[in-house]
């Protein structure tokens, strides 16, 4: 239902305001990725009646890794980097400040990452939904993973050059992803690309304060209700209920990009499901 939701809000975010609403496949970790959930993942997509205006984007073909790998110099060119081979339990009680690797400039004889190294900086941001965010890069944030020791690129960067490659101008997406925005927008000012505009929406948690997922055992959506399901999760964004309960999904879409209204959610981080 989270993952609903949030498609549900961008979705609807776009055609009112209309634009285009795009489909992304973020499949950068091929060990474990379950095989057949990208379509399947697709086809409930189509089962609700979402309809992208693109042709899906695989952040696994051969063009877009190249493009990483290409984004991926340039920060490198820049001196943004480093080269770290220290294991997760070295790391984990190492102050940023003390962290050797960021002063370095060698290549380890062992499987290594390639981190972005912040500077102390402050990123702000107005979200559409949750107000004036900041963070301090380095004291907040930390540094972040950009490509792997198995040579796999990060979300991170992903991300940021598949949203210049697209055009993409408006992001609407869980609050759950809002502490990755400061990264982004630092990484998108190194490689000049135009910022776009956040909205972060509430993540649907359950009676103990815990996010919907798989991990809490948060149960699937139910395809064969497709209508009565988008009318839940249209009510759950508190948005304006319909005046007459739509009979078709055609019917359903038409109303709710209509009335959408995301100021509805403003300041709201958290509902309880």
């Amino acid at each position: 239902m989270g993952s609903l939701i949030a498609a549900l809000a961008s979705y609807c975010e776009a055609k009112t305001n209309n634009g285009q609403w795009l489909l992304r496949i973020e499949d950068l970790d091929p060990p474990r990725e379950v095989s057949g959930a990208s379509q399947s993942f697709i086809e409930t997509l189509n089962v609700f009646g979402f309809q992208q205006n693109e042709k899906v984007l695989y952040q696994s073909e051969k063009i877009r890794q190249k493009a990483y790998q290409k984004a991926l110099e340039q920060i490198i060119k820049g001196g943004h980097t480093y080269n770290c081979a220290c294991s997760r339990s070295e790391l984990k009680n190492t102050n940023i400040n003390e962290h050797k690797c960021r002063s370095l400039n060698t290549l380890p004889n062992k499987p290594y990452s390639i981190n972005l190294r912040v500077p102390n900086r402050d990123i702000t941001f107005l979200d559409r939904i949750q107000g004036t965010y900041t963070k301090n890069l380095l004291n907040e944030c930390g540094d972040c993973v950009l490509q792997r020791k198995d040579r796999l690129f990060s979300y991170q960067l992903a991300v940021v050059v598949d949203d210049s490659f697209q055009n993409i101008t408006d992001i609407v997406r869980g609050i759950d992803l809002i502490d990755s925005t400061p990264w982004q927008i630092y990484l998108n000012s190194l490689l000049n690309y135009q910022q776009p505009s956040y909205a972060h929406i509430p993540i649907l948690i359950n009676k103990t304060g815990q996010k919907l997922s798989k991990q809490t055992f948060a149960k699937e959506i139910n395809q064969e209700k497709s209508l009565e399901t988008l009318i839940f999760a249209h009510n759950i964004l508190l948005q304006k209920p319909f005046v007459k309960t739509p009979k078709t999904l055609n019917a359903f879409w038409n109303d709710a990009i209509t009335h959408w209204n995301i100021n509805k959610l403003d300041n709201i981080q958290s509902i309880q499901v």
